[in-house]
Parts: structure tokens; C-alpha cells; sequence
């Protein structure tokens, strides 16, 4: 059995939401970058078109894709994948950065991160919502009588032994939907008040909610 080497290193994930079929190019340009590589999850964004949304049109098919990098490989990839797919453009996709406080797994290293870790102050955070199947739209919904401007929306299927069935007290058996939120911090206690009071997070069993700082926020507006 390998051992996990204790590394004093600082990571850091990389988040990127782009439309689908654009994830695996932005992981190949990363790797260009040091990254070693990723995982693609595909959902769908709401769309924030006035006009596409009278007609119909309510969500975009998206690919988020996450990186786990070392810290020094952050900014250089960051700035990289940014220059080449323009997220500063409308539509192009979003990119964010989040310190782990862990790290098992990857290379034979294990990282605990330290107390004292120097990663700055965010203007952004990050909610991630888990609810019944079929109630994502819900969530959205709240989200963006809030102020947030948008959301993906995942669906995820619980793969447990029946006497595992339950996480956090939600059973995983049935389908799920995972709704990722990014806002800023001024809209954060507001939004967060607004997805728990509308789907009821305070019940045992409804879902739950966590949230952390995003850094390095490219593509929001």
C-alpha cells in the first residue's frame, strides 16, 4: 500500500463553467499550465436572455470542470485559460478559484492545510444547494429574487448500499438536483436566506446548503 507523503503545500481548485463541449479544451490548455488534470460534471445555466426567455428558451446546456492545482500554478493558470476563451466576454463562461483545506489522493501526497494559509479576502462566494429532484428551478428562483444572476443546475442520482441510504439525513436513492449559485459577497446573506426559507432547508430531510469564498472570479458581470 502507498503511503501519503505530508506535503506543506497550499492547492487550490479551479472551477470553470462553460457551455457544453468547451470543457475538455480549457482542461487541455490547463495541463499546458502544469495542471495534471480534471473532472467534467455536465448540467444546465439559466438563461439570462429577455427575449430567448419569452420564447421559451430557459437554461443552456453547460460543463463545469474542476482542477485541483498547487497554489504557485494558480494565478499562471488562471490568466491563461482567461486569455484564451475571454470570459470577460458575454456568454463565454465563468471561471473561479477556492482554497482546499485538504488533499488525499493525488500523487501520493496529503495535505493538511495550514490555519495561517495567506489566501486573500474574496468579494465572491459560492453556494451549492442540494434539494429533491425537480426542485432545482426553486432554488434558482429564490437565488435570483435575491440578487444572484443565474445558476447551474446538476442532476444527481444517489449510489448507495441500502444501509447507506442516507447522507446528512437526506435519502440519495431518488434523484437529485445539485444547484451551484456564485454571488457576490454583498448579495451572499441574502441569498443564502432566501434558498433556505423557500425550500424549507431548516427541515431535517429537505436538503442542505454550503457555501465557501470564490477567488479569481472571471465572467461575472
Amino acid at each position: 500500500m502507498t503511503e501519503q507523503v505530508e506535503n506543506k503545500r497550499f492547492y487550490d481548485v479551479i472551477f470553470v463553467v462553460v457551455n457544453i463541449g468547451k470543457a475538455s479544451r480549457v482542461l487541455e490548455e490547463a495541463k499546458k499550465c502544469g495542471i495534471t488534470g480534471g473532472t467534467i460534471l455536465h448540467g444546465s445555466g439559466t438563461v439570462s436572455s429577455a427575449l430567448l426567455r419569452t420564447i421559451g428558451f430557459y437554461e443552456v446546456k453547460k460543463e463545469i470542470l474542476f482542477m485541483v492545482c498547487a497554489r504557485d500554478k494558480t494565478q499562471p493558470t488562471v490568466e491563461h485559460i482567461s486569455s484564451l476563451f475571454h470570459f470577460e466576454l458575454p456568454n463565454r463562461g465563468i471561471l473561479f478559484t477556492s482554497p482546499i483545506s485538504h488533499l488525499l489522493g493525488t500523487h501520493g501526497e496529503r495535505l493538511h492545510m495550514d490555519e495561517k494559509d495567506p489566501h486573500p479576502n474574496s468579494g465572491h462566494e459560492v453556494f451549492f444547494t442540494l434539494v429533491a429532484g425537480g426542485l432545482g428551478d426553486d432554488v434558482v428562483e429564490a437565488a435570483a429574487e435575491a440578487g444572484a444572476r443565474g445558476g447551474t443546475l446538476f442532476h444527481g442520482t444517489g449510489a448507495f448500499a441500502d444501509k447507506c441510504r442516507k447522507v446528512f439525513g437526506i435519502e440519495l436513492d431518488n434523484g437529485k438536483d445539485i444547484i451551484m449559485n456564485l454571488v457576490t459577497s454583498e448579495v451572499a446573506l441574502a441569498v443564502e436566506t432566501a434558498i433556505v426559507d423557500q425550500m424549507q432547508l431548516d427541515v431535517p430531510g429537505n436538503g442542505f446548503l454550503f457555501s465557501f469564498d470564490a477567488e479569481n472570479v472571471r465572467g461575472v458581470r
